[in-house]
């Protein structure tokens, strides 16, 4: 699937957001940064990139959360272009970590527009 193609089937807000990401695959484990973030998935920033539909375990430390968010995901695109990465859609999440991500999108949507 194609990021455009993807892009088009979006269900949540998703907004630019810094944060660390653990991630872990197979026997691999992987620190990266995030670029956005939404209560369906985030965009992590890498060179390297596990394949395709690959399951991941994430850990994200967000910002003002003392806790790290815990979520299993699927790899479903690629950008080899600067910036490149990966998009990783949620498939297991606990229902509050899901909603402490949309907590912190709303309020960081709210933020950027009373920038402009």
């Amino acid at each position: 699937m194609s990021h455009d193609e993807f892009k088009e089937r979006r269900r949540h807000v998703r907004v630019e957001l810094a944060a660390v990401a653990r991630v872990n695959w197979g026997d691999v484990t992987e620190t990266y940064h995030t670029s956005n973030i939404s209560a369906g998935g985030v965009f992590l920033l890498a060179d390297s990139l596990p394949e395709a539909e690959h399951e991941i375990e994430l850990d994200l430390f967000l910002p003002q959360v003392h806790a790290p968010v815990r979520a299993k995901g699927e790899v479903v695109w690629f950008r080899r272009q600067e910036p490149s990465g990966f998009a990783v859609k949620f498939t297991k999440i606990s229902q509050a970590a899901a909603e402490l991500i949309r907590l912190i999108v709303q309020r960081h949507g709210r933020s950027i527009s009373e920038q402009t």
